[in-house]
């Protein structure tokens, strides 16, 4: 063959040559990235990229946080037609009243730098013209707030939230921390943002306590309060009853456990001790839950050495211990719901403690509710007190935030509304003072 012939059969062939060679060379660098250790790169190196890219390797923060906000606001506030208007407790109203108001926080919360601030800055700006208010029951990482509004917090104060104030008169954002600290930012949200706030939320008027009062000037006081709410009382809790199987099935795969793993029982078997090889959880049939692990090889992980840090990997944990904790609600059947209460970070080591929310209203116990520890992205402890709960027929009207206000004493301090247990074991619920962390 001679001419075009031959040439059309020689550029063939080169071709096929040059795709072979492509080809051997990809193989050869897939399986040099199989060889690496991948584990050990910053998630952000683009070896690491391209390996989670080709395997699916990026399994850890990426899929496992879901975003979801481990603690609701215990109050929601926002100025609508020259009046404060609020909602709290109920779960239903602070879900309405969040979803209109999310978009606002977004913008307030993006690129704001905290400074410490007067008492006296807040209370003008109070009065200053349209306010929006956001208070949780604990002290939140306020990255892990602004996070849950859909925007990304980064600064190098860490402060733990209790009260967000947003004076729209000043252009300004204060910050109540757990321990009674004042911080401010300039802060600006956009008129049509605030304007569709307005038009979409819905409550109850209320009015700042100011200075009038030995409380926060922040504090909420609502018109003709009248926060009626039933007592409650414990049911028994049994996680091995046959009804239970599937809840305490999922409990395990939650803690890394499967449904077969090895367990052995205490007190009349009425504890089971389950195990392997770095891990143990003991779990009591009225609804104790212990759980611990060595660090460097714990089943439950937020997140893999390298791959996330800082308030990323905060994140991470708050969703790992949530996701625990909604399992082992349902394997309780318990009828309430959990709540991050505070976050303590030291070095590698984070501590978060839950708080648990009967119809949105904090129910105390002696102990925390649920506590987790995890180092470096791995669970070491976990402790878990399930409680179920039956409303009774019986109703208790709470002292208006009002009157307690007046009736509040020396220095200045918080109010919440909370069930604590009597004498007899009915849990009662009744407006509490709040003093300072500090």
């Amino acid at each position: 063959m001679t001419g075009p012939g031959r040439s059309i059969r020689n550029t063939a062939k080169n071709i096929s040559l040059v795709v072979l060679v492509v080809l051997l060379l990809a193989l050869c660098g897939i399986n040099w990235l199989l060889g690496m250790n991948v584990a050990q790169m910053p998630a952000d190196h683009l070896l690491r990229r391209a390996h989670d890219h080709l395997f699916g390797g990026a399994v850890g923060y990426e899929l496992r946080s879901s975003g979801v906000a481990a603690a609701e606001p215990a109050q929601i506030a926002l100025t609508v037609d020259g009046q404060l208007a609020g909602v709290q407790y109920d779960l239903t109203d602070v879900d309405a009243g969040l979803a209109a108001v999310r978009e606002l926080w977004a913008q307030v919360l993006s690129g704001v730098e905290l400074a410490p601030c007067s008492e006296q800055e807040l209370v003008a700006a109070l009065w200053s013209g349209d306010c929006a208010v956001l208070r949780y029951h604990g002290a939140i990482p306020l990255g892990a707030v602004a996070g849950w509004m859909g925007v990304s917090y980064r600064s190098e104060e860490a402060v733990q939230a209790e009260t967000l104030v947003y004076a729209a008169g000043v252009g300004g954002l204060f910050v109540r921390a757990g321990d009674g600290t004042l911080y401010a930012a300039r802060a600006k949200a956009d008129a049509g943002v605030l304007s569709r706030a307005q038009q979409a939320f819905r409550g109850q008027p209320c009015k700042f306590a100011g200075e009038a009062y030995a409380v926060w000037p922040e504090t909420l006081l609502f018109d003709g309060e009248t926060l009626s709410l039933p007592l409650l009382e414990t049911q028994p809790i049994d996680l091995f009853a046959t009804q239970s199987g599937t809840g305490l099935e999922d409990l395990l795969q939650a803690f890394g456990f499967s449904a077969y793993t090895n367990f052995y029982t205490e007190q009349n078997e009425q504890v089971r001790v389950f195990i392997d090889n770095v891990s143990t959880l003991r779990i009591s049939a009225d609804g104790l839950l212990q759980y611990t692990a060595a660090a460097e090889n714990s089943a439950v992980r937020a997140y893999d050495e390298g791959e996330v840090s800082g308030l990323s990997a905060l994140d991470a944990q708050m969703d790992s211990a949530r996701l625990i904790l909604d399992a082992a609600l349902r394997a309780g059947e318990t009828d309430t719901h959990a709540s991050l209460y505070t976050a303590a970070q030291q070095g590698e080591r984070t501590t978060l403690v839950f708080s648990q929310l009967y119809g949105g209203v904090p129910v105390l116990g002696d102990a925390d509710f649920a506590a987790f520890r995890f180092e470096g992205g791995a669970l070491v402890s976990a402790t878990i007190r399930l409680q179920r709960f039956a409303a009774q027929q019986a109703h208790r009207t709470v002292l208006p935030a009002r009157q307690a206000a007046a009736g509040a004493l020396g220095e200045k301090c918080g109010l919440m509304v909370a069930y604590r247990a009597n004498d007899e074991g009915v849990y009662v619920p009744a407006r509490f003072y709040l003093e300072d962390a500090g």
